[in-house]
């Protein structure tokens, strides 16, 4: 009971209660338009266009839900799901192999070049990526890539500026003694990044597959412009597509706004869940060796 009585008093000193109420006020702002749309995805026209609009739904109702699975031109959406899913899952897998590796070479390993080499590929998280999309079409055209979920799980974790700077700093963070008792032992340079440093890193791969996961599941540019049939389609592009709909073929009682609502409900939901489940993790991982240059 001391113990937890002391926690207490350190948790509304002065200073620190001044931050936690910053925190908390920082948190609500980005919480809100979340809030805002699951409850607007719960509501009737009705409610939704009230003079003095709630916050809680009064008559909460699943009506928009159903009508955007059956009704709306979203009867794909388990498949643009799981489209969304793949790509995001295979984006993840090489994007977390390649930074890893490409973390450790910079990190661990001399050659000539090495850190003129990083701070150009660093240089690179400042350039727009859609400047390029008329080139990455004619590419993907030219190697048969357009209109394929290989094409652009190739291309997604082609992006590694982020996530080589969080991996070199992680492999920085692990103490040289390890590697050099495993040199001793006749590790070799694959050894030691398998055995030795990846096990210490494992909460920077989180970080690099959250940041990848959320990124390849929001982004619209570039999979609208290499996928024409509609059976490849991402979710981020059939959300899109049911705010022209459901403006047209919405009834007297369902609005085209709860409708959407409800859509952004569903393809907002995979990426809460991956990082409640991984969020030990990825705060582990952004506070291990971020600091050592």
């Amino acid at each position: 009971m001391a113990a937890a009585a002391r926690r207490m008093r350190r948790y509304f000193r002065g200073d620190q209660l001044f931050f936690n109420l910053a925190l908390l006020i920082i948190s609500l702002i980005c919480l809100l338009p979340v809030v805002w749309v699951v409850s607007s995805s719960l509501k009737d026209r009705f409610e939704l266009y009230m003079a003095t609009p709630s916050l809680i739904p009064r008559h909460p109702t699943l009506a928009n839900y159903e009508w955007m699975l059956t009704r709306a031109d979203m009867s794909r959406l388990p498949l643009n799901l799981w489209n969304s899913f793949q790509l995001a899952m295979g984006s993840v897998i090489v994007q977390c192999i390649t930074a890893s590796m490409a973390g450790f070479a910079f990190a661990r390993l001399d050659f000539r070049g090495r850190d003129l080499l990083f701070y150009l590929l660093i240089m690179l998280m400042f350039i727009p990526r859609a400047g390029g999309l008329m080139a990455l079409y004619e590419l993907m055209e030219f190697l048969h890539l357009r209109n394929t979920h290989i094409g652009l799980i190739l291309w997604y974790p082609s992006a590694i500026s982020v996530a080589l700077f969080i991996m070199r700093q992680n492999f920085l963070s692990v103490p040289r003694e390890l590697e050099e008792a495993a040199i001793i032992d006749g590790a070799g340079t694959w050894r030691l990044f398998l055995n030795v440093d990846l096990p210490f890193v494992m909460g920077g791969v989180v970080v690099v597959a959250i940041f990848e996961f959320v990124y390849v599941w929001g982004e619209y540019l570039v999979a609208l412009t290499m996928l024409d049939f509609p059976e490849l389609e991402t979710v981020s592009i059939a959300v899109t597509k049911l705010r022209g709909w459901s403006a047209h073929f919405t009834s007297s009682v369902l609005a085209g706004y709860g409708a959407e609502c409800a859509a952004y409900t569903v393809a907002m939901l995979p990426v809460i869940i991956v990082f409640i489940l991984m969020q030990r993790w990825f705060m582990r991982g952004l506070s291990e060796g971020i600091l050592k240059m």
